[in-house]
Formats: C-alpha cells, sequence, structure tokens
C-alpha cells in the first residue's frame, strides 16, 4: 500500500534521489515495527527457566516481567537502528597504512566515539535491567547484618566493568570489521527468507562474542582486578567512611560468571537482531525507478548522482536488476533513442564504463614506475630525415658517448613514525618497524603496502553491477537491439573491460618486494575482480561466437578477444 501510494504521488517526478529519500525513510520505520517482534523473542528467553519444563514456556510468554524486559530490550534495538542509520557507510575504508584496522578508529573519530559511547550506554541500560529483573550483586555490602559502616561490592564492581568492556569491544568491532557498511545482496530475496538465513549466524555470533569477550575479562581482571578495586575503594574512603574486611572474588563465583554469559549473550543478540534488521532493509531492491513515468531518466539521475553514496548504490542495483531479469525495461532502455543528449543505451553505458575506467585509472596510478630502456644506438646514417636545427642527427651525435640513463631512484619507505621523529629516534623507529615488516611475524599481523590497493575496491559492488549490467545489456541487444544502438559501441566496451582486465592481472602478480607474493585481502579482492571480469568476456564471447568474425576490432582487442575464443584466457 505505502509502495502504491508513493507510485500515485511521485508519478511525474524522475528525481531519483528525492524519491529514494521518501522510500528510505518508509523502510526505516518499518524497520523500527519490526524490531518489536525480535525485541519480544529475546525476552521470551532470557524469562525462560528450563528447570520448570514446558509450563516455563507458558508463562514466560505471557508473563508481566517479559513485557517489561521486551520494553527495554525494544528501545536498546532502536538505538542500535538509529545509530547504524546515523554512521552506516557504503565504500570501503582504503588500507594506506601497515595498521588498517587501527586507522579505521582513526579515520572518523567522531563517528567511533558516537558508536563506542552508544553500545556502553546500552550494555549499562540492559545490565541494569538484569539485576533489577534476575537478581544481582548488591552495590554495598554490611557487615554485622546492616550495622556498621558500607564497603564496595568487588562483583558489583566487576559486573559494571564487564559491562563497559562488551559496549567498548562491539562498538569498536563494528567499526574495525567494517561491520556498518552495507553488504548488498547479489540475490533479491524476500525479508523472511533473508531474515531466517541470518538468524542462526546471529545466535552464534552473540554466544561468540560474549563468550570471547569474558575470557578476557576473566584474566585482564584476574590479573588487574584487584587493584583497581582497592583504588576505587580508596577514593570512595575520601568522601566518605567504608569498612575493609575480606571479601570473595567474583572470579571465582560460578553462578556470577553464569550471570555475565547469559546477561550478555542476550545484550548481544538483540543487538545483532537490529544490525541485521537495519542492513537487510536498505540493501534491499527499491524499485525507485518503476516510481517515475520517465523511468529511463529517473534511473538515469540515480547513476548520475554524487552527492549521496548510497543513492547511487541502489541506482546501480536497480540498473542490474533491470538488465538481468527485466526483458521489459532492457528493450525500453535500447529503444529509448529520442533524447537531445544522446540514445539512453549510450548515456547509460557512460556511466558504467566511467566507473571501470575510473578504477582503471586508479590500478595505473598505483602501478610500480616502470624502468626507463635505454635508447637504442644510432647508426651513421640512420634519421637522416630528423634534423635538429638544419643539421642530421646523426652528424650531431657522431663522436659523443651514447648517454647511459641514470638508474631511478629507489622509492622511500613510507614513515609511519610522522614527522616528529628526527635523528636517532626516527632511524631506530624506522629500522625496527622495518624488521618487523620483514618478519614472518610482520607479514602475518601486518599489512603490506600493497594493501593501498583496496582504495581502488572502495566501490567493489557497484563495479560489479555495472560490468554485469554493461556486458548483459550488450548480450541481449542481439534480439532486443531493434535500431543497432549496441554494436556501434562493443570496441569501447571490450576495450574499457580489456584495459581493466590487465591492470587487475598486473596488480594480482605484483609481488611485495621480498620475493613472495601477496595473500591479503588487496589480492583477494583483486583475483575476485579479476574473475567477475573475465566472467563478463566469456559471456560476451560465447553470445556473440557466430559473430565474432563480423566485428570490426582493433588489432591488440581482436587478440585478446581470440584467447577467449578459444577458452584459452
Amino acid at each position: 500500500m505505502a509502495y502504491q501510494n508513493a507510485r500515485n504521488q511521485a508519478v511525474s517526478s524522475a528525481d531519483f534521489a528525492k524519491l529514494a529519500h521518501g522510500i528510505l525513510q518508509q523502510r526505516f520505520v518499518r524497520a523500527c515495527v519490526y524490531e518489536v517482534p525480535f525485541a519480544y523473542v529475546v525476552a521470551v528467553v532470557a524469562n525462560l527457566n528450563l528447570r520448570r519444563g514446558v509450563f516455563s514456556l507458558a508463562y514466560a510468554l505471557v508473563s508481566p516481567r517479559t513485557l517489561a524486559y521486551t520494553i527495554f530490550a525494544y528501545i536498546a534495538g532502536i538505538a542500535c537502528l538509529a545509530i547504524h542509520a546515523h554512521t552506516f557507510h557504503v565504500t570501503r575504508a582504503a588500507h594506506t597504512s601497515h595498521f588498517p584496522r587501527l586507522q579505521r578508529l582513526l579515520r572518523r573519530p567522531q563517528a567511533t566515539v558516537t558508536v563506542v559511547t552508544t553500545y556502553v550506554v546500552l550494555s549499562w541500560l540492559m545490565l541494569m535491567v538484569h539485576v533489577r529483573m534476575f537478581g544481582g550483586a548488591r552495590a554495598w555490602l554490611y557487615p554485622e547484618g546492616a550495622y556498621g559502616p558500607p564497603q564496595l561490592n568487588p562483583a558489583w564492581l566487576a559486573s559494571w566493568l564487564f559491562a563497559t568492556c562488551v559496549g567498548v569491544a562491539y562498538g569498536v568491532t563494528l567499526v574495525t570489521d567494517e561491520r556498518l557498511q552495507l553488504a548488498f545482496p547479489m540475490l533479491e530475496q524476500s525479508r523472511i527468507h533473508a531474515l531466517k538465513d541470518r538468524l542462526p549466524m546471529s545466535f552464534s555470533r552473540a554466544f561468540g562474542f560474549a563468550t570471547s569477550v569474558l575470557c578476557k575479562f576473566w584474566l585482564a581482571y584476574f590479573v588487574v582486578g584487584w587493584g583497581v578495586y582497592r583504588s576505587v575503594c580508596g577514593v570512595l574512603a575520601r568522601i566518605f567512611s567504608t569498612s575493609a574486611y575480606n571479601v570473595a572474588s567474583p572470579l571465582f563465583s560460578a553462578s556470577m560468571l553464569a550471570f555475565w554469559l547469559h546477561t550478555f549473550v542476550l545484550v548481544v543478540l538483540t543487538w545483532e537482531f537490529a544490525h541485521q534488521l537495519f542492513e537487510i532493509i536498505v540493501t534491499e531492491p527499491t524499485r525507485i525507478n518503476e516510481l517515475s513515468v520517465d523511468r529511463n531518466l529517473c534511473l538515469l539521475s540515480g547513476l548520475r548522482h554524487t552527492e549521496s553514496p548510497l543513492i547511487q548504490h541502489l541506482a546501480f542495483q536497480e540498473l542490474y536488476r533491470a538488465a538481468a531479469f527485466s526483458m521489459e525495461q532492457r528493450v525500453e532502455i535500447l529503444t529509448d533513442i529520442d533524447r537531445t543528449s544522446g540514445t539512453m543505451w549510450t548515456q547509460i553505458s557512460a556511466e558504467c564504463i566511467a566507473v571501470i575506467s575510473a578504477a582503471t585509472g586508479q590500478l595505473k596510478a598505483q602501478a610500480p614506475a616502470e624502468k626507463p630502456k635505454p635508447a637504442a644506438p644510432i647508426k651513421k646514417g640512420d634519421a637522416v630525415d630528423v634534423r635538429a636545427g638544419g643539421a642530421p642527427m646523426a652528424d650531431i651525435l657522431q663522436g659523443r658517448k651514447p648517454a647511459v640513463p641514470a638508474p631511478p631512484p629507489a622509492p622511500a619507505p613510507v614513515d609511519l613514525f610522522g614527522v616528529e621523529a628526527q635523528g636517532l629516534e626516527k632511524y631506530v623507529l624506522t629500522t625496527l618497524r622495518d624488521m618487523l615488516v620483514r618478519s614472518p611475524l610482520g607479514q602475518r599481523i601486518l599489512r603490506s603496502h600493497r594493501a593501498q590497493s583496496t582504495s581502488v575496491f572502495a566501490n567493489f559492488q557497484q563495479q560489479v553491477w555495472a560490468i554485469r549490467s554493461l556486458i548483459r545489456l550488450v548480450e541481449c541487444s542481439i534480439t532486443e537491439d531493434k535500431y543497432g544502438v549496441v554494436q556501434t559501441d562493443i570496441a569501447r566496451v571490450l576495450e574499457t573491460l580489456f584495459a581493466y582486465l590487465i591492470e587487475l592481472e598486473r596488480s594480482a602478480m605484483q609481488s611485495d618486494g621480498s620475493g613472495a607474493y601477496n595473500v591479503q585481502t588487496a589480492n583477494r579482492q583483486t583475483v575476485a575482480m579479476v574473475q567477475v571480469v573475465r566472467n563478463a568476456l566469456y559471456v560476451f564471447t560465447t553470445s556473440f561466437y557466430e559473430y565474432l568474425e563480423a566485428l570490426k576490432l582493433p588489432p591488440q582487442q581482436a587478440k585478446q578477444l581470440q584467447a577467449f575464443a578459444n577458452f584459452s584466457a
């Protein structure tokens, strides 16, 4: 109904971004509505007591405590949706240092602080709810009954410190693992099927994350916990009087450890549900261009939109969906030739080629400088037609030794320690850094300098959509291009794809300077993109196999295409 209302209201608009903003606002409202059943499920699991059998489940479904927990879990879920809507991104951060995870934390410090602070506050809120509902450590202990000055309960302090660690760890993980980057699905699924596939992963991730943080916190608190506790007590003793007596450590209380695990598995599960729900709803196909009378022009405006990467990604997603699965829209694109700025195919293909060419240019810019080849010796009598100032070039060069080209300057090592370090300090730090990078341990935990090439794949998914949409339209032009608008651009499309493939293969085979080839993230992404481009070229070859001889291509492209025709590329 909402989709039909939006179509009726915006039927005359061809602004893809304007229509997209309205659709995305509706989707956020729907995500808030869908969060209710997830919060209820978490509340039922929290109030379930397996020792009481099946009657415990029946009671947990209608318990007032379940309703109260649902409200607080829903508040936490809405906060997670809001923070995702405020800090998400669709492009991958470029790795320009040896410490990419640290670089992601520092690239947008304000967003990082916002995310971490939000999850710490939510962790405190849910801990307070669990203590009130299911019991927990009291803040103060009183010796001899209720008489005498109180003392801070070490179990209470440890619980709140653990809640803080869980919130900080989850927020930092979201940023460093790029989980705030939207992952667009390649296949169109209903929300129910998409959620069904992700629910088991959410349960597994919540339990694994809570268990991992608990183990690390136990070890850290075992070492420094007593000192932290005594320090806090010393600060409180300056404010009011407290008593001192020996108390048991919460780390050796099985009931306390079980309480922590039960509490924060449910807390992280609430966060995971909100994360998966937001990503599914925001990244599903929008069909925005179908809301406009001129849907081709609407789609083109989205492809050209540069203010919001999300809007542009949604437009390329729509283009891929139309090119791959909708014959009606393909025919409409290929037969739309009555445009003052060119045919619709020309304009759409130009946007796709621009995305691919930009990536090709970035790969070329990151390629190592080639050593200049020495010029061939000039013999006497050669180049008589080439003159400088009226004299033959051979006479000018006669009697002179050929100039030996100077060796290229060695590239300066990247200084990770900034310009502040000078003299002996800079030399020592740089030497230690280089030793660590060359060591086997450094190769495992640090990124090589080739991690810079991941900046080419900041819009990896957009490049995949552009390549597959372009080649799909070319493939279907055999039967659906009534006016032959695609045939004149086949050479340009192949030239773009072959140029990109050459740079990708060069980047994939580039060594890190030590003789060993990299198997870092940059290489895996490069190999994946190589397969995308090769598959596209094989699709073209098999589709135009009977017409390859009729194609008029430059010699270099014809030679490259022949390798695909022989299935030897």
